[in-house]
């Protein structure tokens, strides 16, 4: 019987209490799961047509998962947990408090294959906001250990608490509304490293914080005028070498934004303007 990749298949998440120990899962609104082991294999000790002798060299976990965003802490707070800090309802990442250092056991169901990756370490995040689709979460991995699961009934959680583009009712920049088309909010965190190898060990080592969180946005707008005052706003304090403010997305805010990349390129009828940022943290606001 062949292995139905995607029929049937979830994604779970647990925090781990200590390294490498998972705790008590989480079902996700899986999407994809491109994650998985990375094992190098070795070349032959000796010369010869024909290697006798094969190995593999110490592997390690790589990769991503993509999951609709829900914004009930039940169902994502494990994930945010892992990248930032909890305050009230708001997940802070990049306020410059010290990293977390909070790991992840993954558990992927192939639909009738399934394989739980220990010693998961978030290394990025991306949310992707497009017309008439749901937020989705994007959060790449470097993990220590796979291993083979028996597999068990997925219970899905409720699709009532996926958030939809349509639920961001409120998108300003600098405190100005925006007529926003699409968007995504992305955060590089620094990871050493997967080439950490003790001699005689049989994994890599815990993955380590190495850098403070880069958070930046690309956005999508449209002029909300003939005049396209609001951009001509922001161009302006882009050659001024000044701060955009904050930019608000619903229950995602970008603060002290400063806007990056190239100036507008001149052509006909343009009504859309693409603003690039580099942000100071992104928080997140969740519900109980």
């Amino acid at each position: 019987m062949g292995i139905r990749i995607g029929d049937d298949g979830g994604i779970r998440i647990a925090p781990e209490a200590a390294y490498g120990t998972p705790g008590t899962y989480v079902t996700q609104h899986g999407r994809s799961g491109p994650i998985g082991p990375r094992k190098a294999l070795l070349p032959s000790p000796r010369l010869g047509a024909t290697p006798t002798v094969r190995s593999y060299g110490v592997g390690y976990v790589d990769g991503e998962i993509e999951v609709a965003y829900d914004d009930s802490r039940a169902i994502i707070g494990g994930l945010l947990a892992a990248c930032g800090n909890l305050t009230t309802d708001t997940y802070t990442i990049g306020d410059g408090s010290a990293p977390d250092e909070t790991s992840l056991s993954v558990w992927v169901d192939y639909g009738g294959y399934a394989m739980q990756y220990a010693g998961c370490k978030p290394q990025s995040l991306r949310f992707g906001i497009d017309g008439d689709s749901p937020v989705v979460l994007t959060m790449g991995f470097l993990g220590q250990t796979p291993t083979e699961e028996t597999v068990v009934a997925i219970n899905q959680p409720a699709v009532s608490g996926v958030v939809w583009e349509s639920d961001i009712s409120t998108v300003t920049v600098g405190g100005t509304a925006a007529c926003l088309l699409s968007a995504s909010i992305e955060v590089e965190l620094p990871l050493v490293g997967s080439d950490r190898h003790c001699l005689g060990a049989a994994s890599i080592k815990e993955p380590q914080r190495s850098g403070h969180p880069m958070v930046t946005g690309s956005f999508n707008v449209e002029l909300d005028d003939s005049t396209g005052a609001d951009s001509e706003a922001w161009l302006a304090l882009f050659l001024a070498g000044t701060a955009l403010g904050d930019i608000v997305l619903g229950d995602f805010t970008l603060s002290d934004c400063y806007m990056t990349g190239d100036f507008p390129a001149l052509g006909e009828g343009i009504t859309q303007f693409s603003l690039n940022v580099e942000a100071a943290t992104l928080a997140i606001s969740t519900d109980a």
